[in-house]
């Protein structure tokens, strides 16, 4: 198999979210561009030049119709998801290049993945900050044992105070003897307790930003666009909110010995 260089691997990823906007923009689906790929939007016109994947955000109701939709529909790459992928045991759905494929040993993976943009699904948390820190903090334990389940073997967070170390190693432990397929659909159904249009904070619950996810649900009702790699998407209006909670000021560019792929996953062609 031949490796596919970064350049490669975003040039693939560009091709997923150009069809993933063209389904959004015929079905009226609401979708932001999210975490890396905005602050990439907004700071760099594209990609982040040392990294290579694309996040995108949808309201809960949107995403599911978005599922929904391309298991009845062939889209020209493969959507995986909890509800119709088996062994899929993530809280968010990927769409997934067909003609490559992503060799990743630090995980459990047993379907076939390439090249893939991730889709995360934006869910109410109340009406106050105080509920919505405690309703977001709730299944936390259950979506942190959720994510060591899928390790093949024990390691070292690299982005984690070591402190936090006996912990994941505990986790780690604990995952071998959980049942996957039950624990991934009890945390999904608690992640959709609260509806999003009906509630005052929302997040990305799987997200990886933990507490920082939280915000205003309006932060994720008025959207506009803006140019990414020479193509206009979605992002949602308030993103200098976003952004600034998420990485403070996101406009400064990061030390030079952090500006490296935060992934452990290579690409190959099939």
């Amino acid at each position: 198999m031949i490796k596919l260089e970064l350049q490669e691997v975003q040039r693939v990823a560009l091709d997923l979210l150009i069809e993933f906007d063209k389904i959004c923009q015929e079905n009226s689906f609401r979708y932001s561009l999210g975490g890396g790929t905005l602050l990439g939007a907004v700071r760099h016109g594209g990609f982040i030049p040392w990294d290579d994947d694309i996040d995108i955000m949808m309201p809960r109701a949107d995403y599911e119709k978005f599922l929904e939709y391309c298991h009845h529909y062939d889209c020209g790459f493969d959507c995986l998801s909890l509800t119709y992928t088996d062994n899929y045991f993530d809280l968010f759905s990927r769409l997934s290049d067909r003609r490559t494929s992503l060799i990743d040993d630090s995980r459990e993976i047993d379907y076939k993945v390439g090249v893939s943009i991730d889709i995360f699904p934006i869910d109410g948390l109340g009406n106050n900050d105080s509920i919505a820190l405690k309703n977001f903090n709730k299944g936390r334990f259950k979506r942190e044992l959720l994510v060591a389940s899928k390790w093949t073997k024990y390691f070292r967070s690299e982005t984690r105070s070591v402190v936090f170390e006996p912990i994941r190693f505990m986790l780690f432990l604990m995952s071998r003897c959980v049942n996957k397929q039950k624990l991934c659909k009890a945390v999904d159904s608690d992640c959709q307790r609260n509806a999003f249009d009906t509630s005052c904070f929302a997040a990305c619950i799987s997200g990886v930003y933990r507490e920082k996810e939280i915000m205003p649900t309006s932060t994720f009702q008025e959207y506009q666009s803006i140019q990414f790699e020479g193509h206009d998407f979605a992002i949602i209006s308030a993103y200098d909110a976003y952004l600034t909670q998420h990485y403070g000021n996101y406009m400064q560019l990061p030390p030079i010995d952090k500006q490296v792929p935060h992934h452990r996953a290579q690409y190959y062609w099939r």
